[in-house]
């Protein structure tokens, strides 16, 4: 019998044209996904490049998890309808009156499900496996094939999920009947894991969520989180530790699910239903108690209104009822309460910078909630439409509602008021959670009209063009999860497909185009709320067109083919909705023309194909001008004029540039922006070359200059027209921030080449370096960042609007004002690096004095918050660099505020400091939680640290320069912030920053540095960088190690080409170290070496001599890696160590030891400051990789570690520490 109903199973699957449907689907989506992955459509797209190897088992993994996703929404429709069809057919009563074994009948109806469902996503296995090996594929990003690396995504993750999956899906259905219930599952479990996954990365301990979340995907990123290019593409992903045990915990759930059902289920009992509101009934039995007389009955008089406000009406009147059957409907509690309480956890764990909160500013909570709920609100939007499409056919009345001389464009109507009242629902939601997260945080500034302007009159337009999308797909789709699935593939996988195939405009990608403008403190929504209403309605109007389509296929009466619905619809075509299209249509291409015609021909648009064959023929036509002697640059007399209201600049200023080479120069090369700009020489020219698509023009002197000879360049620039709906100008209303790369420059510029050697090779450009190595022929001749200059005067005029403050680096000389505009004169008293800026804000001003110098903080009046720490980051930064390094050269210090929206960092220019709204400013330090950095102290610092590594000391544009300038900044900055706020802090800090570089190697996709050797890779200067000189000045002693630093600032102050370079530097710090530590150089600068340092075992005894002795059993592994991260774990001459625990079979491999590294013991944390009591802390010989230690202590320990303060670049930092 359980053959039987197997086959008749798997039989009705395969002759029903969904099977087909879902199946093609997948195909079809898969291929074009690997396709594309491979580089298939380069041809007409920019080259796709990859680190790994696409087809490896976390490759195979991470594309099949996409199709994953839907093969969970698809589980109720295959195996719940397995059983739901009998119920829905009315067939049960029958077939339950057979001899059956519930056995037999459940466990066939489950097993044709799922093999139903696994056959549809083999089907996506299938497509993305032919899609690697389609004619135009890269053979560098596909590796050899392995039948492992598609089994085991499959075995270990597809099979156990489809189980859980079908498990519960199919106990919901059997005992409620209800694939609705069980789909909700999916969705809420779908959600639970999605927040599972966006938790992770913000939590320090999540041995939890990776047991608990059903998928696995949680316990598999933290055993590959910090796999390298080299491993994710070799090696398969460990079935081990969390993801084993998640692994088996959640079959075992499924299977006690399965059994739990094969034992309560029984043939006769009926369907189970959940209610949310139950309500005393008012009815009561009616007995006829006079048989004999007979009564008149009297009938209400009805009155028939089929007006057009009658029907409006009715329409509300339906409405009405949908709104109590979404509002009231659990699926719907339970979805939102799901997204409210993952937004309040989000916002409590995410935003962090350092352990640090930020304040919930509303435009903070706006920027969390609002994004959680707008996904939601898609999601809702898909599956209600459907839903309420169908209510009437689910409760077997829609025959009957169809016969009512209702219009369809009144039920669609409805539905569409029913839907956005829903959404307006969702964005209350989003009002309640962010207030509740302010008011849980003692934050009151609750800004209620900036809540209510931006969801209801700014972001809501954003949803009316998918709900008249989905009214459409609905009325055409009987089935209502086949339209979802539809409704989620043209949100997902259709912008994709798209984008694969070239295109990349938005007003040709439904409902995108601008994307929703997010406030700032500083400048409001700024200039992009004409362009972001402008593409609303161009989609807005397309959705009418859209309504008008569902009005005339809507579905009613009984069923009819495809012809059938086309008459019907063209019966339905009136006037009316005639009239409607044709204005929809004419407004759409009206508002589509004008797009086109600003993006297109205002504007030149280039694709991004363009974009990269321009960079190839750029290089290729102009790279043989690198390194021909030019001019270099001495002094900048400038002004910009910043008009605020209308958002426009002009700005222009006087070169004086001096041939200093020992040639004759004969003609100049300008690289001018790409603006109205006008260049005047003093000296007859030539243009003998002009190229507007580079931006490039050569002037040829009649008369060269001769070495010695000064060349006078003036110009002007400014910005092209600012319109309705397009932006020409960087100047905002209150916070304008422009820097110096708007102005022209002179000679060649490397920075538009191609540096990805995939690419190279397919435009059959010759293998280049980012940046040359430091001792290669001509590498010190410029510094990295002043382009064709050394050291520069500086001086500049600066006038903005009444109302506003100007600032550029210099000391003000003048200020005055002049026909309602304010100017300010601002002149360098010292040399500059060819880096400045332009700022101009509504500003309040604190001041203050340091030792002779000037602080000034010019912030937004309302972000007080932090300024005080801010000043204090000045005045300690001051101190330290003061008395470790050379003399502060500047008179005077600044820090001003620039919006958000022009991005979240700061940046260091000649004494002045352009800081974003975004971090610092709206910080939220709690001085007493040792484990949070402050970071508006810290970031302060290392930027002032910056006036001394870059603006003091510059590296030559080689490998290795921002070790000199970013690295030794941010190491600065850890040495004042240990100053100030002790050692406390130091262990966050820098296990942020070895997690920032471990999880940045992961995404390399060229090739990973060592330091000395960085091409200005911020994942290895700032975060590598930071832990590696503070590591060295720990192991050297502090002022040995800044004298080193002392000594080459005052070698390199202010000094030209030839610049220094990084192998310098770190040859001085070698002429220190003792050569015990010798390897430190070698391990931390020279190559990338990481360690494998855990704690195995810890104990204690307390003495008799009320001391204590402590037991620590460590392991000790050093490897080095490559390029492109394979580990290595013998040295140049074969030489290493191995060590194979007791009861493992897996040795333990590292390279010879002999290094000092830490160990420690700690005691109970202070309650007043939180800081651990350090019992025990010393560097300890190791030369082994089992350790085993033996350590009395006064007091009685709490925790034990090696490296407890994360000095070492260890992989797994988590189990270098044990409490005991």
């Amino acid at each position: 019998m359980f053959l039987t109903i197997f086959l008749h199973e798997v039989k009705t699957w395969f002759k029903k044209p969904l099977f087909y449907i879902y199946g093609g689907i997948f195909f079809i989506l898969s291929l074009l996904l690997s396709a594309q992955a491979v580089g298939v459509f380069d041809s007409d797209n920019v080259t796709v490049t990859s680190a790994i190897k696409l087809n490896s088992a976390v490759g195979i993994y991470g594309l099949l998890g996409i199709f994953a996703i839907f093969t969970y929404l698809l589980i109720p429709s295959i195996i719940g309808g397995t059983i739901n069809r009998d119920f829905k057919n009315n067939m049960h009563h029958v077939l339950y009156s057979y001899p059956l074994t519930k056995l037999n009948y459940l466990l066939a109806k489950f097993s044709a499900g799922m093999l139903m469902t696994l056959f549809i996503i083999l089907a996506s296995v299938l497509g993305l496996t032919l899609g690697f090996y389609l004619p135009g594929a890269n053979e560098e990003l596909v590796g050899p094939f392995k039948l492992m690396n598609y089994l085991q995504p499959f075995l270990v993750y597809i099979i156990p999920n489809v189980f859980f999956y079908g498990a519960i899906v199919f106990a919901i259905t059997a005992f409620i009947r209800n694939i609705n219930i069980g789909f909700m599952f999916v969705l809420i479990m779908i959600i639970l894991q999605f927040a599972a996954q966006t938790s992770l990365p913000n939590l320090d301990d999540t041995y939890w969520i990776e047991l608990l979340e059903p998928t696995g995907d949680s316990a598999t990123y933290n055993q590959i989180r910090y796999w390298t290019p080299e491993e994710q593409s070799t090696q398969l992903i460990p079935v081990k530790g969390t993801l084993l045990y998640n692994r088996l915990i959640w079959f075992g759930i499924a299977l006690t699910v399965f059994f739990s059902v094969l034992f309560a289920f029984n043939f006769s009992q009926t369907a189970s239903s959940i209610t949310l509101f139950k309500f005393k009934s008012n009815a009561h039995r009616v007995i006829k108690k006079n048989f004999g007389t007979i009564q008149k009955v009297v009938m209400p008089n009805v009155n028939h209104d089929f007006s057009f406000f009658g029907q409006l009406k009715t329409s509300w009147i339906i409405a009405k009822s949908d709104i109590a059957y979404i509002i009231k409907g659990w699926p719907f509690i339970i979805i939102t309460s799901i997204a409210f309480a993952l937004s309040l956890l989000t916002m409590l764990i995410t935003g962090q910078q350092y352990g640090t909160d930020i304040l919930p500013k509303t435009w903070v909570m706006l920027q969390f909630a609002g994004g959680i709920f707008r996904n939601f609100a898609y999601l809702l939007i898909f599956l209600y439409t459907g839903l309420v499409m169908n209510r009437a056919k689910t409760v077997h009345i829609n025959q009957l509602v169809d016969t009512t001389p209702t219009k369809n464009w009144v039920f669609l109507l409805s539905k569409l008021t029913a839907v956005l009242v829903m959404v307006v629902a969702v964005l209350l939601i989003v009002i309640l959670s962010g207030m509740s997260i302010q008011i849980f945080n003692g934050f009151f500034e609750f800004e209620l009209p900036l809540y209510l302007i931006d969801l209801y009159v700014i972001n809501i337009w954003n949803f009316v063009p998918w709900i008249l999308m989905s009214l459409l797909i609905h009325s055409l789709i009987k089935n209502k999860w086949l339209g979802l699935f539809t409704l989620l593939l043209m949100a997902l996988g259709l912008p994709a497909l798209l984008e694969a195939l070239g295109v990349e405009q938005g007003q040709f990608i439904f409902n995108q185009g601008a994307g929703s403008p997010s406030p700032s403190d500083m400048n409001g929504y700024g200039s992009g709320l004409p362009r972001y209403f402008t593409y609303r309605l161009y989609w807005i109007l397309l959705g009418v067109v859209l309504f008008v389509l569902a009005i005339v296929f809507y579905r009613r009466g009984m069923g009819s083919n495809i012809k059938e619905r086309f008459s019907f619809a063209k019966e339905r075509f009136t006037k009316t909705l005639i009239g409607t299209t044709i204005i929809s249509l004419l407004g759409f291409a009206a508002i589509g023309g004008y797009i086109w015609k600003v993006n297109n021909v205002d504007n030149e648009r280039i694709t991004g194909k363009e974009r990269e064959e321009f960079s190839v023929n750029y290089e290729k036509e102009l790279s043989k001008f690198n390194k021909i002697p030019q001019p270099r640059l001495v002094a900048v007399n400038t002004f910009m004029d910043i008009f605020p209201k209308s958002r426009d600049f002009k700005a222009g200023a006087t070169y004086t540039l001096v041939n200093q080479t020992e040639t004759v120069i004969d003609t100049l090369h300008v690289n001018y922006p790409n603006r109205p700009t006008t260049i005047e020489l003093d000296r007859a020219t030539e243009v003998v070359y002009d190229n507007e698509d580079y931006d490039y023009r050569m002037y040829q002197f009649k008369k060269p200059l001769q070495p010695g000879d000064t060349l006078i360049m003036k110009f002007t620039t400014h910005n092209r027209p600012n319109t309705f709906f397009d932006n020409n100008s960087p100047v905002v209303d209150n916070g304008t921030f422009i820097n110096n790369f708007i102005f022209p420059s002179i000679g060649y510029s490397e920075q538009g080449e191609i540096r990805n050697p995939q690419i190279r090779k397919r435009y059959n450009l010759p293998p280049k370096d980012r940046l040359p190595a430091p001792d290669a022929p001509g590498a010190r001749d410029n510094n990295y960042i002043g382009g064709n200059s050394d050291w520069i005067d500086f001086e500049a005029t600066v006038s903005t609007s009444e109302d506003q403050i100007a600032i550029a680096p210099g000391y003000l000389q003048k200020e005055w004002t002049e026909n309602g505009r304010k100017y300010f004169h601002y002149k360098m008293d010292s040399k500059i690096l060819n880096f400045y800026a332009f700022l101009s804000g509504r500003y309040k001003v604190k001041r203050d004095v340091h030792d002779g110098v000037k602080l000034e903080i010019y912030y937004h009046p309302d972000h007080e918050y932090n300024v005080d720490r801010m000043m204090k980051g000045l005045k300690e930064g001051l101190d330290y660099f003061n008395d470790n390094y050379t003399p502060y050269q500047h008179r005077q210090a600044r820090i001003i505020e620039f919006p958000r929206t022009g991005g979240g960092f700061a940046q260091a220019f000649p004494n002045t400091i352009p800081f974003s709204e975004a971090i610092g400013f709206i910080a939220d330090v709690d001085d007493t939680d040792q484990d949070a950095v402050d970071y508006p102290f810290s970031v302060t610092a290392h930027e002032l640290a910056h006036q001394w590594w870059a603006h003091q000391v510059i590296g030559a544009e080689a490998k290795g320069a921002t070790l000199l300038s970013e690295s030794l900044s941010e190491y600065s900055s850890l040495k004042v912030l240990e100053k100030t706020n002790g050692k406390g802090q130091m262990r966050k800090f820098l296990k942020d920053a070895m997690d920032g570089y471990l999880f940045g190697r992961t995404i390399e996709q060229i090739k990973e540095n060592p330091l000395m050797y960085n091409e200005n890779q911020q994942y290895i200067h700032y975060q590598k960088g930071s832990l590696v000189l503070y590591a060295m000045s720990d192991y050297l002693g502090e002022k040995k190690f800044n004298d080193v630093v002392k000594r080459f600032a005052e070698k390199y102050q202010f000094k030209g080409a030839p610049y220094p370079v990084s192998t310098e530097f770190v040859s001085d710090i070698k002429a220190v170290t003792p050569d015990s530590l010798k390897y430190l150089v070698k391990d931390m600068f020279e190559t990338i070496t990481l360690y494998k340092n855990k704690i195995t075992d810890a104990s204690y005894e307390e003495m008799s001599n009320e001391k204590y002795k402590v037991n620590i059993s460590a392991q000790i592994a050093k490897y080095r890696s490559n390029e492109k991260g394979k580990s290595i774990y013998k040295n140049i001459e074969g030489d290493s160590l191995s060590y194979t625990p007791e009861g493992k079979t897996r040795a333990i491999k590292s390279l010879p030891l002999a290094d000092y590294i830490e160990v420690g013991i700690f005691g109970e944390k202070n309650k007043d400051t939180g800081v651990e009591e350090v019992l025990y802390l010393q560097k300890v010989k190791i030369t082994d990789i089992k350790n085993d230690f033996e350590i009395i202590v006064d007091k009685k320990p709490v925790e034990v570690g090696v490296d407890p303060y994360n000095k070492l670049i260890d992989t797994n930092s988590d189990d270098n520490r044990r409490r005991l």
